[in-house]
């Protein structure tokens, strides 16, 4: 299922994974970063990485310089509002966003990792685990699960569009959309259920037609 990108524009997902690139090891090769972002090392992503709750994460200046430029970059019609809400959300999105260690940029979801791949009989999240957090109601309980999805998933997603949907997951804790399909734990379930095989059959109707002619 192709995800949504209806919380974050094309400009904060931009900023988001400048940010996280902000906080790798440095290479001679890469183009720079916007000035802003230069103070910025490995060290803050260690501190952010033993945040275990928000006001920790809330005490960590690259979280503000993530949250205070993705709010000035919502335009008048966003979701990000300059709200104390917000920069809970976005801490929370900071330290998770912490623990990944290769951006995938794939335009995939987490849980389409998580799940059953190619050659693996199991999925990489057990479906106890994964039904765990789909029921959480708790900001503070998804955060700790986010983190261990990082983990199982060999710390690797794409960056944007993780911080992407964990945004719409926080802004949806609590509310009921007017239609389920069109949540993010939806879509996340989609992706997490859906086989190998099913995935290219739902991306390319002709594959079974083709295979058997």
């Amino acid at each position: 299922m192709k995800p949504g990108s209806k919380y974050l524009n094309e400009a904060q997902r931009k900023w988001v994974q400048q940010w996280w690139r902000a906080l790798q090891p440095r290479e001679p090769e890469e183009a720079p970063l916007p000035p802003e972002l230069a103070c910025l090392k490995r060290g803050d992503r260690a501190e952010l990485r033993r945040c275990s709750n928000t006001d920790e994460l809330l005490g960590k200046s690259a979280t503000f310089l993530l949250a205070d430029r993705l709010i000035a970059l919502d335009g008048e019609k966003g979701w990000l509002k300059d709200t104390p809400r917000t920069y809970e959300y976005l801490a929370l999105i900071a330290g998770v966003l912490a623990g990944i260690k290769e951006d995938r940029r794939d335009g995939l979801s987490l849980s389409h990792h998580l799940g059953s791949l190619p050659g693996r009989e199991r999925p990489v999240m057990s479906e106890l685990r994964f039904k765990r957090l789909q029921r959480s109601k708790d900001s503070a309980d998804l955060y700790r699960q986010w983190q261990r999805a990082v983990q199982l998933a060999g710390g690797k997603a794409d960056v944007a569009q993780l911080a992407a949907d964990l945004f719409a997951w926080l802004h949806e804790l609590g509310q009921s959309p007017l239609h389920a399909s069109d949540s993010v734990k939806f879509r996340w379930a989609y992706d997490y259920y859906l086989s190998a095989r099913e995935r290219v059959a739902a991306t390319d109707p002709m594959t079974d037609k083709e295979a058997n002619a």
